[in-house]
């Protein structure tokens, strides 16, 4: 990424000295007075030609519009090249560069008013802006062609290195989701990054099964705290299943149908499921459905925590600290992204599966709806922040115990560019927890997909990458990028910076109140940022990388 914008600087600056050179030559002959001229071209025309005085006068006007024709091309070409080394749309880059030379051609018909024997002439604009289009097309042309070309050159794999503690994390996670002992246990020097990077990625309990069953000699007091830590998490986790599924039962016999998602439908699929730890569970409800269920929560001693979002609310509950989120849909409608998402999902309620957790039958999406919203809830953290590598064993489980028709997955995911992010996810659960690539029947599916790039940015940060200021801000400005791709407007990080009206007016109800205060809103805005901000080349820094991120899976 540095790479490429170090050889737009080089080109930029070697195209703009080229076209300034250019517009001191045209300057320096319109500068000469008509006689002085024409003798220039009389004689040229006389030397190239071999032919006398009468040839050259005959021929001299067609040799100045031809030139004319060829010092302005020239001007142009640097100067297309200067304009595209920007972030414009391709009317643009073709429009910019063509006016700017017009002006130029009309400025030098007007300096030769003030020149002895030369005239200005509208004829001669013409002329001059033939040569500009024919250049600036031709530019133009030869920049698609590279572009495309480049599109379609392989991308180099990256060298590709976990650190030790998180190799390790890796294959004894991977272990235990195949049901097998890890191949090697972390040394007492290992141990305290092995359970930092666990803890962080929400899978101690099961990294810690699969090393203790490893065989390998361990230290007493590291094989001691493993199996504390292991056994904490666990026993906390059913003691927040009991009420969750007390909770599922009241709704169901008060007549709702709610549809569980993720969390404890994803762990049935683990091998030892009460070790698959859940932060909440998701339940989706329909909106007269919602009253009911929320009402259920609260007779079973579940509070509501803080007015919640349109579309979600969530409960906690007070003994357990069970954590229940009621969807009423699974993305924001927020008219953008998330709105497209929702439409892709479509009805849920149209076509369910019975789930057995802990023995309590669960409704939830058909298979192939279900790992869709999987993909989509992956990719919405993996696009802002990163993503853990326990949401990738998800959808491997997933696939590989429900038959789901591949091809309209792809298709979906096609429709929001992520057919590369999903195809590097499923090869992530090929090489790593046990898929069938069999049951991958979609030829859209590429099954050599660069995996190391998107397993070193999931193992890099924590269950949902990483948490600082300037990452969440560089993740604002990725998402803003792929909202703008989607929709084929301007990409780029200025309308991060300044967002639509609408968006302020969300954020700043007095701006919604008070339609003349806009200006003070956004002003609002970007001193929020300058005075909050840690550092503002982090944040670009973070915002480039999960852009080159993007771009290896073909979103951006």
């Amino acid at each position: 990424m540095n790479n490429d914008a170090s050889k737009k600087r080089i080109l930029r600056i070697v195209s703009g000295c080229a076209a300034l050179l250019l517009m001191g030559v045209i300057f320096f002959f319109s500068a000469q007075p008509g006689e002085d001229s024409d003798e220039v071209s009389t004689g040229l025309l006389s030397l190239l030609f071999g032919q006398g005085l009468d040839f050259a006068l005959l021929w001299n006007a067609l040799a100045r519009k031809v030139a004319h024709v060829l010092e302005f091309g020239a001007l142009a070409a640097p100067v297309a090249i200067f304009f595209g080394t920007f972030r414009l749309r391709r009317v643009e880059a073709f429009c910019w560069p063509v006016a700017f030379c017009v002006l130029y051609a009309i400025s030098d018909e007007l300096h030769q008013l003030f020149v002895e024997g030369r005239s200005c002439e509208a004829a001669d604009v013409l002329v001059d802006s033939f040569g500009v289009l024919l250049s600036v097309a031709v530019v133009r042309l030869l920049a698609r062609l590279y572009e495309r070309r480049k599109k379609t050159k392989p991308i180099e794999r990256t060298d590709f290195a976990l650190d030790d503690a998180s190799e390790l994390v890796l294959d004894a996670f991977s272990a235990f989701v195949c049901g097998k002992p890890a191949a090697h246990a972390p040394t007492e020097a290992q141990a305290e990054a092995f359970v930092a990077v666990s803890f962080a990625q929400k899978i101690l309990p099961m990294t810690a099964e699969a090393v203790l069953s490893s065989g390998e000699t361990m230290a007493p007091a590291l094989r001691s705290r493993l199996k504390l830590e292991a056994a904490a998490q666990a026993a906390g986790q059913i003691r927040r299943t009991e009420p969750f599924l007390r909770a599922y039962r009241a709704m169901t016999q008060a007549g709702a149908q709610p549809l569980c998602v993720k969390g404890a439908a994803c762990r049935a699929l683990y091998p030892k499921p009460e070790l698959r730890i859940s932060a909440d569970e998701d339940l989706l409800v329909r909106e007269e459905d919602f009253d009911c269920c929320a009402g259920a929560l609260r007779d079973l001693g579940f509070v509501s925590m803080g007015a919640g979002e349109d579309y979600e609310v969530t409960f906690r509950h007070r003994e357990s600290g069970a954590v229940i989120e009621l969807h009423r849909s699974l993305f924001p409608e927020d008219g953008g992204v998330y709105s497209r998402f929702n439409t892709l999902l479509g009805d849920l309620f149209d076509g369910t599966e019975t789930v057995a957790v802990e023995g309590v039958p669960v409704l939830c999406p058909a298979a192939e709806k279900h790992v869709l919203y999987l993909i989509l809830h992956t990719f919405k953290h993996f696009l802002v922040a990163g993503v853990g590598v326990r949401q990738l064993a998800d959808i491997a489980l997933f696939a590989q115990a429900h038959p789901v028709d591949w091809q309209t997955v792809f298709d979906k995911c096609a429709s929001v560019r992520l057919e590369g992010f999903l195809s590097a996810v499923l090869c992530v659960g090929i090489e790593r927890f046990g898929l069938d690539a069999a049951r991958i029947n979609a030829p859209r599916f590429d099954a050599h997909a660069d995996t190391e790039p998107l397993l070193r940015d999931v193992m890099s940060g924590g269950i949902y990458g990483e948490r600082n200021e300037d990452h969440r801000r560089a993740g604002h400005l990725t998402f803003r990028r792929y909202s703008d791709a989607l929709s084929g407007k301007r990409t780029g990080f200025r309308r991060a910076l300044f967002p639509p009206k609408e968006s302020i007016r969300r954020k700043y109800p007095f701006a919604a109140k008070h339609g003349f205060l806009l200006p003070a809103a956004y002003l609002a805005r970007l001193c929020r940022y300058i005075f909050t901000r840690h550092d503002a080349d982090k944040t670009l820094s973070d915002a480039r990388q999960r852009s080159d991120l993007m771009r290896r899976y073909g979103i951006f």
